[in-house]
C-alpha cells in the first residue's frame, strides 16, 4: 500500500505530482507517478519511459523537466505555493490538463510518442 494520497477524479498527471511534492519529499524515484498511473492510468504501460525521455527521472524532475506550467495564473500560484485546481481529464489520460504544457520537442499524438525532427 502507498504512503501517498490517491488522485482526485479527473484529477491530472501533473496536478498530482504537485500537490503530492509539496507534502512528502522527493526520493529519487518515480513512486508517485507509478501511484498515479496505477489508479488512474493502469494501461499506460510506456509512461515511465516516455517521462524519462522528456527528462524526468524522479518525480520533481518530471515537474521540473518534463512538464511545465502553461500560464501566468499557474506559474504565479506554483511561485506562492498555492494549491492548484485541475481543470480535468479523462480517467486514463496521461496527459497534462491545460494548466501544464509538456516539454517541446516531444510530442504525443495518436497513440504514439516521438521526437519531433529539427
Amino acid at each position: 500500500m502507498s504512503d501517498f494520497p490517491l488522485p482526485v477524479d479527473h484529477e491530472c498527471l501533473a496536478c498530482y505530482l504537485y500537490r503530492v511534492a509539496g507534502q512528502s519529499p522527493c526520493d529519487g524515484s518515480l513512486r508517485v507517478l507509478k501511484v498515479y498511473r496505477d489508479h488512474s492510468a493502469p494501461r499506460a504501460t510506456a509512461l515511465e519511459r516516455k517521462i524519462r525521455l522528456l527528462g524526468g527521472y524522479c518525480d520533481c524532475e518530471v515537474l521540473m523537466n518534463a512538464l511545465r506550467p502553461a500560464g501566468t495564473e499557474a506559474i504565479r500560484a506554483i511561485d506562492r505555493g498555492d494549491d492548484l485546481i485541475c481543470k480535468g481529464v479523462r480517467r486514463g489520460c496521461i496527459q497534462p490538463c491545460e494548466q501544464w504544457m509538456i516539454r517541446r520537442g516531444v510530442q504525443w499524438a495518436g497513440g504514439q510518442f516521438r521526437s519531433r525532427g529539427a
